[in-house]
């Protein structure tokens, strides 16, 4: 019992330290011209080719994000925006 209690504060701490870092990070993406821009910009100038693949899947988050933009889904758009930043990490 002892163990289930430790192991329940664990993965408790665990969901409140990292939900909001990542949430904080994913409401920071705006859903407007200036952002596109920027994440088109930044995937031109990565000409790395380690990170070929990774441009690749981001290009396609940033066409479903102009989708979303054009249908003012903007939650949906940010969320795209997000996901096309996130892959352009370096890993």
């Amino acid at each position: 019992m002892l163990k289930s209690i430790f192991a329940a504060t664990t993965v408790a701490f665990a969901a409140a330290t990292f939900a909001p870092a990542y949430s904080a990070s994913m409401a920071a993406v705006k859903c407007d011209d200036a952002t596109m821009k920027m994440v088109h910009d930044a995937m031109k100038a990565d000409t790395d080719p380690k990170m070929a693949k990774d441009v690749k899947k981001a290009d396609k988050q940033m066409m479903m994000a102009e989708d979303a933009m054009k249908a003012h889904k903007m939650k949906e758009c940010a969320m795209h925006i997000g996901m096309a930043k996130k892959d352009m990490m370096m890993k």
